[in-house]
């Protein structure tokens, strides 16, 4: 017993963070676990059990999302003033409070309210929990930390799935419920263990107590935060852009749809500490971001190659495919979260992630229209998608470049360290 307890007090101290990086992982996976539950019952839950049509459906996730987008910067600004560790504990706590009522609701008005009130707060939790690693590990372990709360995501939303997949399997009102409230009672344990997060880069309050929305002036962080959006449409193609063109395309079966995925869960969990290595610098970061371009661009030519192809010959292209989009996927994570980071002004740390990932936000509900049409033109579409990654991806150094001259201008403030919280 005393040998087993030495491994694991031995595997805690390989932590990036320490026992807090061990709090942030058990944070990331409670988080994902639940929200995966959530995505895997939430359209059969409001068709079968509420029986909204999909136009219904589609109109209140909308309405969400367009409040998402509107609410996001006034919360980073509020993260600012108070600490992203007070916003995020409270807006979890709402988010629990919303799921508690969800199974609740009847009709179309109660699910319009319930989602508006969900919208609220449903851009802040990614850029308040990215701001609060931030705040709780030294500066040199930060990337590393959240290239594990990365990989222990994948792992969450998978298991959530799969326990999602139960409440499909029981197909009831009651099933539903259970799910919708286990997902709830995660954001209350979330709640309850990031208030407890000990912070040791806190801002000193006079840099906090303020309000600012300078970010929206500066071009360089604004380029940063727009390229990285771009390179964040691997998420578009591994849900929409792949399974559209192997079913529409390619001879292949569509059976093969989930398999690829598997490989790209798999990857992108045991790769994407490797992948955030030297990314805690701007050229780093910028580094990462050419390599994420050029994996991009390359996925995008395999599936041009696709088509026509014997079977065999398709599905070695488009597991290729699949491994570089991962690749891409992989250095986008990395060099977007390392130069958010740095790039962002001492003390508005809440504000400027909150711009950076309402970049990722719009890219989200745009994506799809773009990836649809590229899917419908054909070969053209993903050669001009190619170029486009590949511009994306090369132009990072130089706005990097940019960046950091507009950084070294800036009136750089006395940033004494907060006592711990």
């Amino acid at each position: 017993m005393s040998e087993r307890w030495q491994r694991i007090r031995g595997w805690r101290g390989s932590m990036p963070g320490g026992p807090v990086g061990i709090r942030l992982a058990v944070i990331a996976m409670i988080d994902a676990v639940g929200t995966g539950a959530f995505l895997a019952v939430s359209v059969p839950f409001i068709t079968r059990s509420v029986h909204l049509s999909e136009r219904n459906l589609g109109f209140g996730l909308g309405l969400s999302a367009a409040i998402a987008l509107a609410t996001a910067i006034p919360i980073g600004i509020v993260a600012d003033r108070i600490g992203p560790k007070k916003v995020l504990v409270g807006v979890s706590l709402w988010r629990c409070a919303c799921f508690v009522v969800y199974p609740l609701v009847q009709n179309l008005w109660q699910f319009l309210t319930v989602v508006c009130l969900l919208g609220l707060v449903d851009k802040a939790a990614a850029p308040m929990e990215q701001a609060l690693v931030g705040q709780a590990v030294p500066t040199s372990e930060r990337v590393r930390v959240v290239a594990i709360l990365r990989s222990m995501r994948n792992v969450g939303f998978t298991l959530g799935a799969l326990l999602g997949g139960i409440g499909l399997l029981i197909d009831t009102r009651a099933g539903y419920t259970v799910i919708l409230l286990l997902n709830a009672a995660s954001f209350a344990v979330l709640a309850s263990l990031a208030s407890r997060l000990p912070l040791i880069n806190a801002p000193a309050t006079q840099l906090r107590r303020r309000f600012s929305v300078s970010v929206l002036r500066d071009g360089s962080f604004l380029s940063f935060a727009g390229i990285n959006a771009i390179l964040t449409m691997h998420m578009t193609l591994l849900s929409i852009g792949i399974p559209l063109w192997i079913v529409g395309h390619t001879d292949v079966s569509a059976a093969l749809i989930s398999p690829l995925v598997a490989v790209n869960t798999v990857l992108a969990v045991l790769l994407q500490v490797r992948a955030s290595r030297g990314t805690d610098d701007i050229p780093g970061a910028a580094r990462a971001l050419v390599r994420a371009g050029i994996s991009l661009a390359a996925c995008c030519l395999l599936l041009v190659a696709a088509p026509g192809l014997p079977v065999v010959l398709a599905v070695g292209v488009l597991l290729l495919a699949m491994v570089a989009l991962t690749g891409g996927e992989l250095w986008q994570s990395a060099g977007g979260w390392g130069g958010s980071y740095l790039l962002a002004v001492p003390g508005q740390e809440g504000v400027y992630l909150s711009v950076f990932w309402l970049g990722v936000a719009v890219q989200q509900i745009a994506a799809p229209i773009v990836v649809s049409l590229i899917v419908t033109v054909g070969a053209t579409g993903w050669v001009v998608l190619a170029a486009v990654f590949a511009a994306a991806g090369f132009a990072a150094p130089a706005i990097g470049r940019w960046a950091q001259t507009q950084a070294a201008k800036r009136p750089q403030p006395d940033v004494t360290l907060a006592e711990s919280t």
